[in-house]
Formats: C-alpha cells, sequence, structure tokens
C-alpha cells in the first residue's frame, strides 16, 4: 500500500514543469497580433478542472541551466528570451497534494513561422534526447528511487498544432517498502509563429487531463493567428 508520505515526498520533487521555457510575463514592445498569440497561448482556469488550484508561475528557467547536455536549448532558448515576446501561464495542481497533478505552460511569439520551426528543432534530434535523459537523472537525484528514471518520446501527437513533440520522464520514489512513480511530461507545439511549451506531472500514470489542456491551448491560438 502506497502511504501517504510516499505520496507526498514525489510531490516534493523539485521540477521546473515548462523547462526552459519559463518566461517572464507579457514581454514589452509586442505588436497587437503578438498580444493575441500570448493572450491565447497560456492555460486558463477554464482550461483545467474546476477544484484545481493556482498560483503565479515563476519567471526562472533553472531546470536545464548548468546542464551541458543540454547547450542547444538552452541557447535557443536564451535567444528566444531576448528577442521575442512570451508569456506564462500560471502553476496549475490538483488541490490533493499526494496527487502530484499539475499542469503549466509558457508560449512565444516569434516573427514568422521560420524562426519558430528553428526554435522548436532545437527540442529534437539526439542532443535533445541526452538533454532529458539527464534531466532526469538530476530529477532522481536527491530522492530514493527504485531505480533509474526512464526517459521517452511521447508519440501520440500526430495532428496536434502544425508541429509537435513531446518528452516523458518517468521516475519510481520509494519510503518505507511503498513505490510510486512520477510522470512528468514536456510538450513542444508550434502552431504557426507561436511556439507552446508545456509541462505536466501525474503520479502512477501519464496525466489524463493533458491532452485535453493542450487541444484547448492550441485551438485558442490557431483562432488568434487566423
Amino acid at each position: 500500500m502506497l502511504s501517504r508520505r510516499t505520496r507526498t515526498l514525489i510531490f516534493a520533487v523539485p521540477v521546473a514543469a515548462s523547462l526552459a521555457f519559463a518566461a517572464p510575463a507579457i514581454a514589452a514592445g509586442e505588436s497587437k497580433g503578438d498580444k493575441a498569440i500570448l493572450k491565447a497561448g497560456v492555460i486558463r482556469k477554464a482550461d483545467v478542472p474546476a477544484e484545481w488550484t493556482s498560483k503565479k508561475g515563476k519567471s526562472s528557467g533553472d531546470a536545464l541551466k548548468g546542464l551541458k547536455e543540454c547547450k542547444k536549448i538552452n541557447t535557443a532558448v536564451a535567444a528566444a528570451k531576448q528577442d521575442d515576446p512570451r508569456a506564462r501561464s500560471r502553476e496549475f495542481a490538483d488541490p490533493v497534494p499526494e496527487n502530484a497533478k499539475t499542469a503549466e505552460n509558457a508560449v512565444y511569439a516569434f516573427p514568422d513561422k521560420k524562426s519558430a520551426r528553428k526554435f522548436v528543432a532545437a527540442y529534437n534530434g539526439s542532443a535533445a534526447t541526452a538533454c532529458f535523459n539527464r534531466l532526469g537523472a538530476e530529477v532522481a537525484r536527491s530522492r530514493p528511487t527504485a531505480g533509474p528514471p526512464t526517459v521517452s518520446p511521447i508519440t501520440d501527437l500526430q495532428g496536434v498544432g502544425d508541429e509537435a513533440l513531446g518528452y516523458e520522464i518517468a521516475t519510481t520514489f520509494t519510503q518505507n517498502g511503498g513505490n510510486a512513480t512520477l510522470y512528468i511530461d514536456f510538450i513542444v507545439v508550434r502552431v504557426g509563429r507561436a511556439v507552446l511549451g508545456f509541462g505536466f506531472t501525474n503520479v502512477d500514470a501519464r496525466i489524463p487531463e493533458g491532452p485535453a489542456i493542450v487541444t484547448a491551448v492550441v485551438q485558442r491560438v490557431a483562432a488568434a493567428e487566423a
């Protein structure tokens, strides 16, 4: 039987769910079209279950800082933070802490589709896989685990936006004879010239609310760009 204490231990694992995608509130100098994208591109209260709570998201993207395997992603994000309007959602969570169920995202408004595609490319390929493998190791480093974390591509994103990719980190934590697996999902979606980065966590399975949340935000951004 999995103890409440074990589940609470999992919830305490520090994870920056939207990765280095983390961004300050709406940046200065954005156009009317940029503002529409940024307003549409963040998770809203209506996108999550009514009982979920929320708090202001942190602006730091420290999850990947200092990880040499993540240089390509960090470089792309640093350039985007300097040059492109962006916004971040609030951090939403199931009010029952031991469920460790959370959702958050960030959005960038690039000047054109070519720039957005280039940014998404940083999250693809062997270098990105190595980065997420290292991040998985960092998540598990300071907590008792039943074994090394697994990192897998998320393969059911066909038809989401104009292009989409994702990674899932699964780590099984142990305490007092109980085990529970924390699932951390990172999803990157391009919609025209906008790029969305989603982060989700959940215990024992991939978060069931995730696809509906992603769809709601993607559809709003597509409408804003129409």
